[in-house]
């Protein structure tokens, strides 16, 4: 996942990993995800300017590539990959919502699928499959009442090892910047979810005591902080998520403690979260 913002007239753009694959895929996938807009639209007119999804990859075989958001056939469009064999070929789609299904009016958080179907003849193959979503909109500027205290995004559902043995997670990290004009001001959170199945259950747990309540804070940009409880929570986390193989993770951005409301936010440019198999 990454977060950026547009310093330019009221317009941002936020970026968010949709899939992420380290192994072949060649049927047809559901990747959920979710958009998170924390900015004021009230008043804004069609706030949502564009929705692009850049997907990337290498592939063999020939065929074609059909996308589709929450099943609905107006937003459906395919792509021709022409045949190649077996010679393992780099490929790069733009595929936009050109129908307006993501088109939501007013700040928060918003759920939606995207149908991923390679098919044709003889097929196509794919290793290393990305899909990121680029979306930019018009918002209203914060007024000197300062930025909402808090926003959560959830991010993509990552497959760590592409083997039911799963993996062991060490650590997360962000990369990016504090808030204000001296870059220190705000806070970055975490929890972290682990399943043996790609569709879950989900459960966010983090912190010192593993619970749903509590958040790992790496503190600042750049600094890992362990996958880890304290005490006798450690097993907790340890039996949460060691040896599952798909993981996702929330993130919470905070303008001041998480409790009251700053007048600046975190930047958060990118995720790393460390395993191993």
């Amino acid at each position: 996942m990454a977060y950026s913002a547009i310093a330019a007239d009221q317009v941002k753009t936020t970026e968010t990993m949709v899939a992420d694959s380290d192994i072949a895929v060649s049927t047809n996938q559901s990747y959920p995800f979710t958009l998170y807009i924390g900015d004021d639209l009230t008043g804004v007119t069609n706030p949502i300017k564009s929705i692009h999804f850049t997907t990337s990859g290498v592939y063999t075989g020939g065929g074609t590539i059909t996308f589709m958001i929450d099943g609905d056939g107006a937003t459906s469009k395919t792509f021709t990959l022409p045949n190649v064999g077996a010679t393992p070929t780099p490929f790069e789609i733009d595929y936009k919502d050109s129908s307006n299904k993501i088109n939501p009016s007013s700040a928060g958080s918003y759920s939606y699928s995207l149908n991923f179907n390679p098919s044709g003849v003889p097929g196509v193959t794919i290793y290393g499959l990305g899909i990121k979503m680029s979306e930019t909109h018009r918002y209203k500027p914060p007024s000197c009442a300062g930025m909402p205290i808090y926003g959560d995004l959830i991010s993509a559902i990552f497959d760590s090892t592409g083997s039911a043995d799963g993996a062991g997670y060490n650590s997360v990290m962000w990369k990016g910047v504090l808030g204000g004009p001296g870059l220190n001001q705000g806070h970055v959170r975490f929890q972290f979810a682990a399943a043996d199945d790609s569709a879950g259950p989900w459960t966010y747990i983090g912190g010192a005591t593993c619970s749903s309540g509590d958040w790992f804070d790496p503190g600042a940009s750049d600094t890992a902080v362990e996958l880890l409880g304290t005490g006798i929570n450690a097993e907790t986390c340890r039996l949460a998520w060691n040896n599952k193989r798909y993981f996702r993770y929330k993130i919470r951005i905070c303008s001041d403690d998480c409790v009251v409301a700053g007048t600046y936010t975190p930047t958060v440019d990118d995720v790393i979260v460390s395993w191993a198999p």
